[in-house]
This record gives C-alpha cells, sequence and structure tokens, in this order.
C-alpha cells in the first residue's frame, strides 16, 4: 500500500481539483500540471511529481477502456477541463501529465536525477474488498449526483472506480472515489466517514486527507 507523502490528499485524485470548475486560459494545462506537481509545503521534493506519475502511468496502461478513464476524469475534476470538448484523447491526456510529473521531478532533484521508475501494484484481496465495498455502499446516491451535475448515465461512474479498483489500484480507487463524492456533492453517513477514514488509514493517508475532500458533508 502507498504511503502518504502528506497529511493531504495527493496524487492524482488531487491533481483533479486543480482543473475544476470552469477551465480558464489564464494557465496552460502543463502549468496547471505543474502548480500540482509541486506538492504541499510538508512534502519532500519530488514527491508529489512522483505519486501522480504513477498513478498516471498505472492507469493509462491498464486495460481499462478509455471512455471509462475520461469518465472518471470528467467527473473528479467536476465539470472542469473537459478532455472531450478540447478533443483529448484520455490516454493521450495521462501520458501528457506524466511527461509533466517526470519533468517536474528532475528539475526538484540535485542534479536532476530521474524519477524512480513505476513498479507495478502489490495489492491484497482484503483492500481490494475494502474499496469495492465502500463505492458500492455509496453508489446509489453517487449515481444520482453523477447523473445530476455530470449528467453521466447510471452506474458508469461507480463501474469506473470499481475497475480502478480492481484493474490497477484499490488505493487510487478509494482515493478517486472519495474525490468524486465530493465533486458530485453526495451527503455521507457519519458512520460511512468514520469507515472512510479508517479505510485511509489502512493505506497510509494522512490525518487530514478525508476531510479535504471538497463537498463531503456529513448527515
Amino acid at each position: 500500500m502507498t504511503a502518504h507523502r502528506s497529511d493531504w490528499d495527493f496524487g492524482l485524485s488531487r491533481l483533479t481539483k486543480f482543473f475544476a470548475g470552469p477551465w480558464s486560459h489564464e494557465r496552460t494545462v502543463e502549468e496547471t500540471i505543474a502548480d500540482a506537481a509541486a506538492g504541499h509545503t510538508d512534502e519532500p521534493p519530488g514527491a508529489a511529481a512522483s505519486v501522480i506519475l504513477a498513478d498516471a502511468v498505472r492507469l493509462e496502461e491498464s486495460s481499462l477502456p478509455t471512455e471509462v478513464i475520461a469518465t472518471l476524469w470528467a467527473v473528479a475534476s467536476d465539470g472542469g477541463y473537459d478532455l472531450a470538448y478540447f478533443g483529448v484523447d484520455a490516454r493521450d491526456w495521462l501520458r501528457r501529465v506524466a511527461a509533466v510529473c517526470a519533468g517536474a521531478g528532475r528539475s526538484e532533484r540535485t542534479g536532476g536525477a530521474s524519477l524512480p521508475a513505476v513498479e507495478p501494484v502489490t495489492v491484497s484481496g482484503e483492500s481490494v474488498r475494502a474499496v469495492v465495498e465502500a463505492i458500492r455502499s455509496a453508489a446509489p446516491a453517487l449515481e444520482a449526483k453523477a447523473a445530476t451535475y455530470h449528467g453521466q448515465p447510471a452506474g458508469e461512474v461507480v463501474r469506473g472506480l470499481e475497475l480502478v479498483a480492481t484493474q490497477v489500484d484499490p488505493d487510487l480507487g478509494f482515493r478517486l472515489f472519495l474525490r468524486v463524492l465530493g465533486a458530485c456533492r453526495v451527503p455521507i453517513s457519519q458512520g460511512q466517514y468514520d469507515r472512510y477514514e479508517s479505510l485511509g488509514s489502512a493505506f497510509g493517508y494522512g490525518r487530514f486527507h478525508v476531510s479535504d475532500v471538497e463537498y463531503l458533508t456529513r448527515y
């Protein structure tokens, strides 16, 4: 499992926040990716870029259909940088993200050393089951909100998150799930929130990771 680099959200799930809302052309997409790759002040140089790079490469090289990746990006980025509108293929987008993060990581390391190679994910069946269970328990509300806020067909977002958790990386699947809950304004119970914090702790997340999700509301 991935040890957190910060007390807050990190990786591709955090990157989506930098593209949330109406897209502004005041900064290029490369500059925006680089802002996310710079990370939090409590992270070692290059750490944030390294995690975004790993997430992007694993997702791009996975067996997931490209349209599933596009759907998850559209929802997690809260309808911000619309790949379909700009005619950008989702896998090409991930390769673009990886290229910027690779360059950012090199520039932040003494002597310009390359970032470590992206290694295969070692997961346990228990972690996969826990993430899938969390996704499915929120599925009805998530499907309804995804349709309302982002016009996504019922079930497609949930299906995509489950595919990431089972076929790519349960850690990434859980982080994207949390981000999507926030982007879709899905209300959750205190019991759900507590379970998410417990699962996040098992993944090695920082103390503010779950509460860092924007619009995550409890009832």
